[in-house]
């Protein structure tokens, strides 16, 4: 079966491996190219209508290694009229509610065909949730093709983790069809790699939507009798786009922005803006996708309140990167007639008060959700993952108490009146008192109610870590992703700080915190006991004697001194060294870098 689904995969890469660079040069014999325009983000001219290989590698493996059965006529047929819709909206752009209702009919037509999520208790809602569905993973892969490579990759990566998933259930012919598809995938990307030399367009990402749409739809057929898991693991295979989608719609109605209409305002677009490449961009989106898939696969295999702790801990977590990513203001980047500068605010809506001015409230709610996965997973740590259905009413009796202490101590504490993106160290200490608190406070009223009968009170120590490593963890994403974007820009003038003390660490920190245009290479330090030792990243290279060879190198550009009262003798040195090689230096403390 897997050697099946090796061959499919082979024939579809085959094929449109070689079709593509032929409808490319058709496209551009013709003039379908797409472009630079204000609300796309490429700058270049390049072909379209790279769809048009997909969809020949796609049925020309499908019909050749898949059994004609109604689901595979029905996917094909399904797959046919997406593509006809994408390419019509390549070739003569449709209004989006035109677009819309015809997806919503051919999401009928695959549903009623048989292609629908396996609800055994509530077949009623097998059929909108999953037209819903449908529609819903087509136009996330169509708001996702907005950089050079990243629908197709993740759609390769999420075809994986369906064959994956497919294989693990024995459900060899989904195994293939998801072969296939991520063939498709890997074949377009050979050409589609920044910097791209052909776009899929609509009717490659409608393609690629619809197809894996299915493909979710029925992997979890294994899955019939557990609607979390039935629900849990396409979303998490598929989370990315799903992300995107939800976050660009939710940004731009807060702005007073058409949902509906092209933009520079997607998750790849932000990361480039803070300052990554797109090959950058990319990568750290491919990465995020095979994270999400493997907690699928672990998903998987955990009973349904498992399953669901761990869908709910990836959810916060993709909600704290939006927060951040959310700071960015894409929305002034764009020219606007009358002001080139700055766009005029656009009307106020409920949704722009909430997310634009109501943050705590936001902290609340992520509060709310990391306080009860850290309450249930305690339970599933403490038995193994194994809850009798008592223990469960038990968790439903007490949580709602649990919730109301917690969350009371977190306001009285002042958890909700800090920055997260400038924790210090007593803002742990705070985090520390209040989940502390909290936690004694609940077992004291669990002892008072119901005299712990029935509760494990090594539950109530799991759960006090969970939630201090939680809350704790959940105000550092900001920090860290600041990092993260500081590595990995590093671009900048190159400078070495002399003084590895408490000013020296200061004015690292605002170098790397403020972006102004510094790329520290390490600290210069008289004390034999630094040397090799790092400060917040940054490595302490050695004593003075290390900047004649860095300036003679020319490693660095400029020297800044952090010291409060250097000695005369030590600037004599750094004089002596940079200004032959024109290097400049200066003093500098933590308030003169603030205030250039």
């Amino acid at each position: 079966m897997i050697g099946t689904a090796g061959e499919a995969a082979l024939a579809a890469f085959a094929v449109t491996l070689l079709l593509t660079p032929l409808v490319r040069l058709a496209a551009v014999r013709f003039g379908w190219v797409a472009r630079p325009v204000d609300d796309r983000w490429g700058r270049r001219a390049v072909a379209r209508l790279g769809g048009v290989a997909m969809f020949a590698g796609f049925a020309t493996a499908l019909l050749g290694w898949m059994p004609w059965d109604r689901q595979v006529l029905s996917l094909l047929a399904g797959a046919a009229l997406v593509f006809a819709l994408g390419l019509a909206d390549d070739l003569r752009r449709m209004p989006p509610y035109t677009k819309l209702i015809a997806q919503l009919l051919i999401g009928c037509l695959v549903v009623l065909s048989g292609i629908r999520f396996p609800f055994t208790r509530w077949v009623w809602l097998a059929i909108p949730v999953s037209i819903m569905w449908v529609v819903l993973v087509m136009n996330a892969f169509n708001l996702l093709d907005n950089m050079d490579g990243l629908a197709a990759g993740v759609g390769a990566i999420a075809a994986f983790f369906c064959a994956w998933h497919a294989g693990l259930t024995g459900q060899w012919p989904l195994m293939t069809m998801a072969a296939i598809i991520g063939g498709v995938c890997l074949g377009f990307l050979r050409f589609n790699l920044p910097p791209a030399k052909i776009f899929m367009g609509d009717s490659g990402s409608h393609l690629l939507g619809l197809s894996l749409a299915a493909l979710a739809m029925l992997g979890s057929g294994a899955h019939s009798t557990r609607l979390v898991s039935i629900l849990a693991i396409p979303t998490l295979v598929l989370a990315v786009p799903i992300f995107d989608t939800c976050f660009v719609t939710i940004q731009r109605l807060a702005h007073g922005q058409h949902p509906f209409v092209g933009g520079t305002d997607h998750v790849s677009h932000r990361l480039a803006v803070l300052g990554l490449s797109t090959r950058q961009t990319v990568a750290a989106l491919y990465g995020v996708s095979a994270c999400l898939g493997l907690l699928s696969v672990a998903s998987a295999a955990l009973s349904p309140l498992g399953a669901f702790a761990l869908w709910g801990s990836a959810s916060v977590i993709l909600v704290l990167c939006g927060l951040y990513l959310a700071r960015v203001n894409v929305y002034r980047l764009a020219p606007q007639p009358g002001d080139a500068a700055v766009p005029p605010a656009g009307p106020t809506t409920a949704i722009g008060t909430m997310l634009l001015h109501k943050r705590r409230l936001l902290e609340i709610l992520i509060d709310f959700a990391l306080v009860s996965l850290a309450y249930v997973s305690a339970h599933l740590l403490r038995f193994e993952g194994a809850l009798t259905f008592e223990f469960q009413q038990r968790i439903g009796q007490s949580l709602p108490l649990i919730l109301l202490i917690k969350l009371a101590c977190f306001t009285g504490a002042g958890l909700y009146r800090g920055v997260w993106r400038y924790l210090g160290l007593s803002d742990v200490v705070t985090i520390f008192k209040a989940v502390t608190l909290g936690s004694v406070l609940a077992a004291l009223a669990l002892l008072y109610l119901w005299r712990f009968e029935g509760y494990s009170r090594a539950v109530l120590v799991i759960d006090w870590m969970l939630t201090f490593l939680a809350v704790g963890g959940s105000r550092v994403v900001e920090r860290l992703l600041d990092e993260w974007i500081s590595r990995a820009t590093a671009q900048g003038v190159p400078v070495v700080i002399v003084g590895a003390g408490d000013v020296g660490a200061q004015v690292l920190r605002l170098l790397q915190g403020s972006r102004t245009g510094h790329r520290v290479l390490g600290f210069l330090d008289d004390d034999v006991r630094k040397h090799g030792s790092r400060i917040h990243g940054a490595l302490v290279l050695g004593g003075r004697e290390r900047l004649a060879e860095l300036v003679g190198g020319a490693r660095i550009r400029e020297v800044l001194i952090a010291m409060s009262d250097p000695p005369g003798e030590l600037l004599q040195h750094i004089q002596r060294c940079c200004e032959p090689q024109g290097v400049t230096w200066r003093v500098v403390t933590a308030g003169v870098m603030n205030a250039a």
